[in-house]
Formats: structure tokens, sequence, C-alpha cells
């Protein structure tokens, strides 16, 4: 749902961005729960559906700010410490998803400047 909301134009001129945002942080939430529970491959799963639109990317971009931020910067009282360590362990463990999601991007800006907001 958050995928299909990120692709959607009307969410990207009416107050739909909000709506997204929120659920965003909801399924951060989530994977901060599961994902090294039961949804091992969530980094690799979100990158792969990345460079199927610009408004996917941005939103995946998004999701992975928000998740590394829970991780490593607002988490420090929330959760603890040893959930902390272990989602900073997978997030380092499946850091190559992300990076080749980086030069995804930076290649397709290259290629087509005009196409970065």
């Amino acid at each position: 749902m958050v995928l299909t909301l990120a692709e959607d134009e009307q969410t990207q001129q009416s107050g739909g961005q909000i709506l997204l945002t929120k659920l965003n942080t909801t399924l951060v939430s989530i994977v901060k729960q599961e994902w090294t529970v039961s949804w091992n491959n969530f980094i690799s799963d979100i990158c792969s559906t990345a460079n199927q639109s610009q408004a996917k990317c941005e939103n995946v971009l998004n999701i992975l700010k928000l998740l590394s931020e829970e991780v490593f910067d607002f988490s420090k009282n929330m959760i603890m410490r040893e959930h902390a360590s272990a989602l900073k362990e997978q997030l380092t463990t499946e850091f190559q998803a992300i990076f080749e999601l980086c030069q995804f991007v930076i290649t397709q800006s290259i290629e087509n400047p005009a196409s970065i907001k």
C-alpha cells in the first residue's frame, strides 16, 4: 500500500503526502519489530522496488532515512539495547542493497539530469 500510494499522482498533488508520511512512519515501526525476527529481507525487498519509478525510489529513500534515524539516533531510549544492536547489525549487513540503490539514483541523475526534482 505504501509503495502504491507513493506512485499515485493524486497523492503528490493533494494532501495525500501527509498520509504517505504517516504510513511510512507506521511501516518503520513495524519493521523495527519484525525485521530481525521474521522479515530479514526487508531492505532487499524495498530496494528492489525502488527502480520501478522515481516516485517509488523517492519514497523508499524516505523510508530508509526514517529507519536509519530510528535505529541510530532516536531509538536510544525507546528500544532495548540488545534489540537496537541487532537492528544496527542487520542494517550494516544489508548495506550493500542500500549502496546499490544510491548508485542507481546517481547513475539515473547523470543519464537524465532533468528527471531529478
